[in-house]
Order: structure tokens, then C-alpha cells, then sequence
């Protein structure tokens, strides 16, 4: 009896870490009918998870603040190409979001702070290209000096 409920529990413990891990790694695979992306990095084994698929995307964006580079999130970002068709307009971006485009010339804008930061990139093959938008001079700069003292 005692070998049974050590057997149980010893698998019970092994489907929560499982789990666990499944959740912690919860950046989701999307498709916006224009492009397929995956949006996210919070927290070091999602960030860890998305940066393992970081060669399956062509265009990838990394989000930014300060002059020490803090990832940020909830950036909305809109990806037109060069007729000014929109080909993702995203609300909530970051701090990496990865997509899979077409070859082309594309215009990324993104907001954070009501700073707006524009990028012209071109994609020409499946290696692709990685854009950092970093916003710099922000309120966290205030605080890493801070911090410093």
C-alpha cells in the first residue's frame, strides 16, 4: 500500500512540474491573417522559449526602454508595407515579437509613453532581420541612477 501511494504521488509530482513548465512557457503561436507571429518574453524560461524559435520568424522585434535596455511590453505596433497596406496592427506588442512576412519593405511604428519610434526594414530572405526599438531617456533611467547612489 505504501509502495502505491509513493507511486502516486510521485506521478502527481511530475504532471504538476509539467504543467508548470507548460504554463510558464505561454507565449501562443498566432496568425493574423496577414502574417504568423508569437508575442511575448516575460519572465526567463518564456523569453528562453521564444528565443528558441527566434529562426522559424523573419522579422523579428525586440521592445525596449532606457539606456540599460528594460524589456517592455503592451507596446501597440502597426506593420504597413510599402503602399501603406497594413499588415499587422497589434495592441499589445513585447517585449519580443517575432513574425513571419512576406519578402518585402516594411514601416514598423510603435508607442510606449506617447513616444512614437518608426522603423523601415526589408526582409529579403528566410534569415531575416531583427529590429530594437528602445525607447531611451525614460523615467527608468531616473531610477537605475538612482539605484546607483
Amino acid at each position: 500500500m505504501v509502495n502505491i501511494v509513493k507511486f502516486l504521488l510521485t506521478g502527481l509530482i511530475g504532471v504538476i512540474a509539467m504543467l508548470t513548465l507548460v504554463n510558464n512557457v505561454s507565449a501562443e503561436v498566432s496568425n493574423s491573417g496577414e502574417a504568423t507571429y508569437i508575442n511575448g518574453g516575460i519572465g526567463q524560461e518564456e523569453a528562453d522559449g521564444i528565443r528558441a524559435k527566434a529562426g522559424d520568424y523573419n522579422l523579428r522585434l525586440y521592445l525596449s526602454e532606457g539606456k540599460l535596455g528594460h524589456s517592455i511590453t503592451d507596446v501597440p505596433v502597426t506593420i504597413t508595407d510599402k503602399k501603406g497596406n497594413v499588415k499587422l496592427d497589434f495592441a499589445s506588442g513585447g517585449p519580443m515579437l517575432f513574425l513571419q512576412m512576406e519578402k518585402g519593405t516594411y514601416k514598423i511604428s510603435a508607442q510606449h509613453n506617447g513616444v512614437t519610434l518608426t522603423k523601415s526594414v526589408t526582409v529579403i530572405n528566410h534569415r531575416g532581420v531583427n529590429v530594437y526599438l528602445n525607447w531611451k531617456n525614460t523615467a527608468v533611467d531616473v531610477e537605475d541612477e538612482q539605484s546607483k547612489e
